[in-house]
This record gives C-alpha cells, sequence and structure tokens, in this order.
C-alpha cells in the first residue's frame, strides 16, 4: 500500500471514530482525539497486515542450521497479533469514556465498520 493511500484510509478512519465519539465532554475530548489517531494507524496497518497474510500465510519455515528446520509463526502474524491486542485497549480506553447510558450504541457503532 502507498503512503499516500495509507495516509487517506488512516484519515478517513480518524473521521469515523471522530464521528462516533463526537459528543464527550470537552475535558475528554483532548484524550479521545490522541486515542482515536492511534487507533486509526492500527487499524489500517492491521489491514495491510491481512492483505500479507492472506498472500504469504500466517507460518514461514525455518533452518537454523543441518538439524533444526520447521514452521513457525511469521513476523506478520506477531506483529498482527501484538496490534490487534493493542487496538483492543486503546478502543476499550475510548468506552470507558463514553457514560454508560450510551455504550451499547457505541459499541455498534464501532462494530458497523
Amino acid at each position: 500500500m502507498a503512503n499516500y493511500e495509507k495516509e487517506k484510509l488512516i484519515k478517513k478512519e480518524t473521521n469515523r471514530l471522530k464521528k462516533i465519539f463526537a459528543d464527550l465532554e470537552p475535558n475528554k475530548l483532548k484524550t479521545v482525539d490522541a486515542l482515536i489517531a492511534r487507533a486509526a494507524f492500527i487499524t489500517v496497518s492491521l489491514q495491510e497486515l491481512e492483505e500479507q497474510l492472506n498472500r504469504d500465510g500466517w507460518v514461514e519455515e525455518y533452518n537454523n542450521g543441518r538439524l533444526q528446520s520447521g514452521l513457525k509463526k511469521s513476523a506478520a502474524a506477531e506483529v498482527h497479533i501484538s496490534l490487534t491486542k493493542n487496538l483492543n485497549a486503546i478502543m476499550k480506553q475510548l468506552l470507558d469514556l463514553v457514560p454508560p447510558a450510551q455504550k451499547e450504541s457505541r459499541l455498534t457503532e464501532l462494530m458497523n465498520t
């Protein structure tokens, strides 16, 4: 994915998330902006990694010498798992800033991507 295209997708995801969390209290909006920027970047990066994983697979062969060889989780798979955990933590932080009465509707909006 070209840098320009990636930046465009990040901006689109950032705008989508900002709309979902737009009506939070003003003092929470500064925190939300940083989290949204990180979440948008991770979301687009995960899409990129998923394309690579679909093309190359989740495992790769290794050979550490004459007698040691086999299959291991690919580097892209490791990064994907790590970024997924980070994205989940960020989304939890974002949802924790939402008043309890509104959490279900925000969660529904987040799931509709």
